[in-house]
């Protein structure tokens, strides 16, 4: 490998890197019109991501589905059986 391959990798990835910063700055040029052209759609779109967020923390703070159902198993397993004698002997 000599100076002059590296040189030349080095260009590549520095003209791959303009490309991707000027897409993504002509994407975020794009949205940023479109919300400022929309306002309310804009609103729309933020209060449905965090709604959206909201309930996925909700789902994930106590954990899965499955491990709730294994708390509630393990709390019925727990409880003290209950008497079989019958009403009448009472």
């Amino acid at each position: 490998m000599n100076v002059h391959q590296l040189r030349r990798w080095s260009d590549q990835a520095g003209n791959g890197l303009k490309s991707t910063g000027e897409a993504a700055k002509s994407g975020f040029n794009r949205v940023y019109t479109t919300a400022m052209s929309h306002p309310t759609a804009a609103s729309a779109v933020l209060l449905g991501t965090g709604v959206a967020a909201g309930l996925i923390w909700l789902a994930t703070r106590n954990g899965t589905l499955n491990g709730a159902r294994r708390k509630v198993q393990a709390r019925v397993r727990r409880a003290p059986t209950r008497s079989r004698r019958s009403r009448a002997a009472a």
